[in-house]
């Protein structure tokens, strides 16, 4: 059973996220989620996010969990524009993970 976190329910009614702190709340929600469920869908309807808040919110997760956490998440209502930030940021955590851990 897959679980679903709005991403707008971190800060309601703000069009656009972009504090590492708004994410953290957030990724404290996922992490819970992911311990009690095997898929947890992220839905980005309505939201613009920052470089900032996708790194905390899933660039840390990255770090933390291993890549393959990626595969448990479904990204859903992102916009180009979010999806763009989300590619890079984990493309970006990714291969500090492989660097990190390659020696």
């Amino acid at each position: 059973m897959r679980t679903a976190i709005a991403v707008s329910s971190a800060h309601p009614g703000l069009p656009f996220l972009g504090t590492r702190h708004v994410a953290r709340g957030l990724r404290d929600q996922m992490e819970v989620l992911l311990a009690q469920s095997p898929d947890v869908e992220l839905d980005f309807t309505g939201v613009n996010i920052s470089q900032s808040f996708a790194d905390e919110l899933l660039g840390a997760l990255l770090l933390r969990r291993t890549p393959a956490v990626l595969e448990r998440l479904v990204f859903k209502g992102c916009s180009d524009s979010v999806k763009a930030v989300i590619e890079f940021v984990v493309a970006d955590r990714y291969d500090e993970y492989v660097r990190t851990r390659s020696h």
